[in-house]
């Protein structure tokens, strides 16, 4: 027998990859309450991994909801005692998102569509981080009336296991803040801008850009690019080919970039 000439047939499944099944759907598209839904996919060698999306944590007239990982061998969840979660607590993020969900719930095979483009691959990289944490830090920069946004935002990496830096919970007590700014920044890997006409105009804001840019950080800015493409000059300029937001993205796509943009870098030859 001569191995060498052996070609292998080739086996294919109709099933999609993760093999994602929905369990529970329950008051999603109603407008008030309390509602989840509950998913169920297969990882590597692990079946039947599930996922919870729901406000039960949440004021039900709110609209802030959380992702709980229900139960995973893989992180060592065998029940709601030891989940893994974290809490969208930002109305522009909630309301997008819902929208996507409800607009995918019309039918099965939608929904279904939607969770493993969006949902399974941050619950897959928050299997991979269990043995590899990732080892960048952000920095999130903002306006203070984005806060909640950037909350959701270090939630969800915190969630991947990246250490974050947020004003409202880092900050040394006694701190004086630009002394706690500049040092923050200094430590971080990555800084995460949220860009906004009112963003462009805080001199606190453009300072921590462009004191980033100066100590060669790694720097990505979200925005709207038609509302802000006309202050992007000067110390700016640099962010016109830089800036990443679609009104239609996906939260989850969003950190889903964010996360690839980090482990492209750290491949990178040194």
């Amino acid at each position: 027998m001569d191995l060498s000439t052996y070609k292998p047939q080739l086996v294919t499944s109709q099933r999609s990859e993760y093999n994602l099944v929905i369990r529970e759907n329950q008051g999603l598209s109603q407008r008030t309450g309390f509602w989840w839904l509950i998913f169920t996919f297969d990882y590597e060698l692990e079946k039947g991994i599930e996922v919870r999306l729901t406000n039960f944590k949440q004021d039900s007239t709110s609209g802030d909801w959380t992702l709980e990982i229900t139960k995973c061998h893989y992180l060592g969840i065998t029940s709601e005692r030891n989940m893994a979660s974290f809490d969208m607590v930002n109305e522009f993020v909630n309301s997008a998102e819902l929208s996507h969900l409800n607009r995918c719930a019309i039918s099965d095979e939608k929904l279904v569509d939607y969770l493993e483009k969006n949902m399974v691959p941050i619950v897959a990289k928050k299997i991979k981080y269990k043995k590899f944490k990732p080892k960048f830090q952000f920095f999130l920069s903002h306006k203070t009336k984005e806060k909640p946004l950037m909350c959701t935002f270090a939630n969800g990496l915190q969630f991947l296991g990246y250490d974050t830096w947020l004003d409202v919970s880092s900050m040394p007590m006694g701190a004086g803040l630009v002394g706690a700014l500049k040092s923050a920044i200094e430590k971080c890997d990555c800084l995460i801008a949220w860009l906004t006409v009112d963003y462009l105009k805080s001199e606190y804001c453009i300072a921590e850009l462009v004191y980033a840019k100066k100590c060669g950080k790694i720097i990505i800015p979200f925005g709207t690019f038609s509302e802000i493409k006309e202050y992007l000059n000067g110390d700016m300029e640099f962010l016109q080919h830089q800036v990443v937001f679609d009104p239609k993205m996906s939260f989850f796509e969003v950190l889903r970039r964010i996360d690839e943009t980090l482990f492209n870098f750290e491949r990178l030859p040194l």
